[in-house]
């Protein structure tokens, strides 16, 4: 094939490739007088599918990708970059920044034409770039199943296609050491610290689709290299991944130590201070919540936890007031936004997040408090610490500054934390760690029933309804066809609490579902309250339009948007979107949109630590497998205002008399016990 430039007119039949950030473009045409589609690869703005376009350019007879159409600009910069300082606003060094870019863009083609061979997506293909660099085609062809563990939206499945494909064998030892380490980190991902020896072997075996027999000399490889750590325990063999292991013996160590500090106050003194305090205040604290306080005030560490109504809030506020006749200082801080936002409301002073406490560098990568840099306060208050996982507790735990004590505030009945962990329920399971333990009901002819059936879902009790057409905040709205649920959920938000109580449907109501699939599932509510709340969105195509509710769905640092968080999009464009955070506009490049999901309806699960005006509980037997008592009370404890539950009878039964605590591997709280006992 002919080197020299060429010019050719042709039809784009696909576009394989189109980085909005710079224009890059990968493009299939159709040549008239050339055999099948050559590839088209530059800087081009605007191209479209269908469109004829005209080629300036050097024709080149790739050795891997065949021919391919380089336009004749690209040659320019990459031998002439100097030609580039003739374009107004553009000086030598630029021109030069300009070069270096587009030469790397010869090996970022080839990624990308390799990964869309073995069916990797455009944006994932970017990723993969991104965490890679130039070593990504290395990478692609030595340690291809390095991408299973490295790149967010690369299962092992598709690591390990790309492998087989490049002929690395079924027995080989970089695979087997892979598929142990992708058992254990999915195993993290379902909320795991560790997982037992035997089950793990099995697991792995299962994953790789070969005879665990073959496993013993990866595992022992992969034990000889600290990448993963065996650990004998009472009841068998535990195996970690190794930053695991050491972020729960640092969370112990580091709570062993809290554990041993005094408290604010003897427990003379604190006694009188809750005295004290209960004249200083507008809600006067029970003789309960008395001597919860006294555990508080004279404890290094100690939790606080209590079902809704039961009066965390007002002891919080009591020990913020007697910290405050004491000259102290004090600090506030939770997993979520929102719940920062809530506590200070609640305690009439700010509140942040952890992240931001610990002052997170997403430059870095890393928080900027720790041991070395401490917080320095003389009392620190978490709230919602159920939500607390393993990583962000260790993190939290080792920035407690030497003279700090430490309240954690949470609902241990809820639903546990996202990330991998029991951390509140093993903190309390522990022994060493104070409790103050709530469960008298204060705001119950207040609250309604929400407060009431959350304790009585508790106890394996069904909720109390009200009588028909009789005011309330709590309601069962029976549709037994999963069908017709979903409609009746997109009527009862759309139409029906709006009407009734003034709610706005996208602002003041949540839809929460046990899982995605299915018609009762989050995938096909989204679909159905999209298309009756937002339908110019709807119809626009794409992946969001303006105007959609959202929901950020993993932490990114250099954005400062956390699992969880919800917006609304307020300009959607081709290169990105700009969302509403609470107070704060968030600008998305296209590659980060796979943070985001609709969120009209979310999961259990991504409400934690979330509280909405109104919820729509949906209960389907299509859920069947989820539904459980901590799921449905943590739901039920989301409403402030309302709580609406739809769907089959059965599906409530079951959730309720399903009484099954969360069972995860993980052991802080032996690990504090052996400490204690040391």
């Amino acid at each position: 094939m002919p080197a020299d430039p060429a010019t050719l007119e042709g039809r784009v039949e696909r576009i394989t490739f189109a980085n909005p950030e710079n224009a890059y473009t990968v493009a299939k045409v159709q040549f008239p007088g050339l055999p099948g589609l050559t590839t088209v690869v530059g800087r081009m703005v605007g191209v479209t599918e269908g469109q004829q376009v005209r080629v300036k350019g050097r024709q080149v007879l790739h050795p891997k990708f065949g021919l391919q159409i380089e336009p004749l600009a690209l040659e320019v910069i990459l031998h002439q970059p100097q030609a580039l300082t003739q374009v107004p606003g553009i000086g030598v060094k630029k021109a030069h920044s300009i070069a270096q870019a587009v030469a790397s863009h010869g090996q970022l083609r080839e990624v990308m034409v390799f990964l869309q061979g073995h069916g990797v997506g455009a944006s994932t293909a970017l990723r993969i770039w991104r965490q890679y660099g130039d070593g990504t085609l290395g990478i692609l062809h030595n340690e291809p199943h390095r991408l299973a563990a490295d790149v967010r939206g690369i299962g092992f499945a598709t690591a390990d296609a790309i492998a087989q494909r490049i002929g690395i064998a079924h027995d080989h030892p970089t695979r087997l050491m892979a598929g142990l380490l992708y058992t254990l980190g999915q195993a993290v991902e379902e909320g795991h610290c560790f997982l037992p020896y035997e089950e793990l072997m099995d697991s792995a075996a299962r994953n790789l689709r070969l005879d665990r027999g073959l496993l013993g000399p990866a595992f022992a490889r992969l034990h000889n290299e600290r990448r993963l750590v065996l650990e004998e325990t009472p009841t068998g063999q535990a195996v970690y991944l190794t930053g695991m292991q050491v972020l729960e013996e640092r969370a112990a160590q580091a709570l062993s130590d809290l554990a041993r500090r005094r408290g604010l106050l003897p427990p003379e003194r604190a006694a009188k201070a809750a005295a004290w305090v209960a004249d200083q205040l507008q809600v006067r604290p029970s003789p309960a919540q008395g001597r919860a306080l006294q555990t508080l005030l004279t404890a290094g560490v100690a939790v606080l936890t209590g079902g809704p109504g039961t009066g965390k809030t007002t002891l919080v506020r009591a020990l913020i007031t007697i910290a405050g006749r004491m000259d102290l200082t004090v600090l506030l801080a939770a997993p979520t936004g929102r719940a920062a936002k809530r506590l200070s409301e609640a305690a009439g002073l700010p509140a942040s997040t952890i992240h931001r406490l610990l002052e997170y560098s997403p430059k870095e990568g890393r928080f900027l408090r720790n041991a070395a840099k401490p917080l320095e306060a003389d009392l620190l208050v978490v709230d919602e610490s159920s939500m607390l996982d393993l990583w962000l507790a260790a993190h939290l735990l080792e920035a407690v500054g030497a003279g700090t004590r430490l309240v954690l505030v949470g609902d241990a009945d809820q639903l546990p934390s996202v990330g991998a962990g029991l951390v509140l329920r093993q903190v309390m399971d522990s022994g060493v760690v104070p409790v103050a333990a709530l469960s008298e009901i204060f705001r119950q002819d207040e609250a309604g029933l929400i407060v009431a059936n959350a304790h009585r879902i508790l106890k394996g009790q069904m909720p109390l309804l009200p009588q028909p057409g009789a005011e309330s905040d709590f309601f069962f709205l029976k549709e037994p066809d999963p069908a017709k649920a979903a409609e009746l959920v997109r009527r009862v938000v759309v139409e029906r609490l709006p009407a009734r109580f003034g709610l706005d449907p996208v602002q003041d109501i949540q839809v929460l579902a046990p899982m995605h699939r299915g018609n009762m599932g989050c995938a096909h509510l989204n679909r159905l309250l999209r298309e009756a709340l937002n339908p110019g969105g709807a119809r626009a195509g794409g992946q969001f339009a303006k105007g959609d509710k959202v929901m950020q769905v993993r932490n990114n640092y250099d954005l400062e948007t956390f699992n969880g968080d919800l917006g609304t999009v307020a300009l959607a464009g081709e290169d990105g979107y700009r969302v509403r955070m609470g107070e704060r506009l968030v600008d998305y490049a296209l590659p980060d949109l796979d943070d985001l999901t609709l969120a009209y309806a979310v999961t259990v699960h991504k409400s934690q630590g979330s509280e909405y005006p109104a919820v729509v509980v949906v209960l389907g037997q299509e859920h069947y497998i989820m539904l459980n008592r901590p799921l449905l009370y943590t739901a039920v404890t989301r409403g402030k205002k309302v709580v609406v539950l739809v769907g089959h009878p059965a599906a409530l039964a079951r959730a309720v008399e399903q009484d099954q605590p969360v069972r995860r591997h993980a052991r802080l709280d032996e690990r504090l016990r052996a400490l204690a006992a040391g």
